[in-house]
């Protein structure tokens, strides 16, 4: 089944956790269903901190599901991206791989010092507007991208989850 990641921007952790909360409240009255979740945090000093949102805080990308795994690690600075290119998924799967690629990147790139991230893969999402609206965010703060049933499988084979 295809899936859907989904990335939102908040002005700090704890705006984050309590998102995710809302998240929660929102998969159980059907707007969304959420696969995996995790949080992640750029502190005052720069650094990344990244939680399984079920399982605590982690140190790697151990833990995490592929698409997740390689969100955080490409956001933390591990070469992950590299791990897809050397498996052959992005001359297989190269423009969802590239858009994929093209998130990551961006997560990196845009977490100001001190702000949260929820990045999380979903198996449906029936209402955006519905979802932006009840966590408060600008709908320029949640970025998707569409993750084929195809190009999850490779990630999972290749990354051994």
């Amino acid at each position: 089944m295809d899936s859907e990641l989904v990335v939102l921007y908040f002005e700090s952790m704890e705006a984050a956790e309590r998102g995710l909360q809302t998240l929660r409240g929102l998969d159980a009255q059907g707007f969304l269903a959420i696969d995996e979740c995790a949080i992640l945090g750029r502190d005052s000093r720069g650094w990344v901190t990244a939680k399984n949102a079920d399982q605590g805080e982690l140190s790697s990308t151990v833990g995490f599901g592929g698409v997740l795994g390689l969100v955080v690690g490409g956001v933390v600075g591990l070469p992950v991206l590299g791990v897809l290119a050397g498996a052959g998924i992005a001359a297989k799967r190269k423009v969802d791989a590239d858009r994929l690629g093209e998130l990551i990147s961006s997560v990196g790139n845009e977490m100001a010092r001190g702000s949260g991230v929820l990045a999380l893969t979903l198996e449906s999402l029936s209402d955006a507007a519905t979802v932006t609206d009840r966590l408060g965010v600008d709908r320029d703060g949640l970025v998707r991208a569409e993750i084929p049933a195809s190009l999850r499988d490779e990630i999972e084979r290749v990354l051994g989850n």
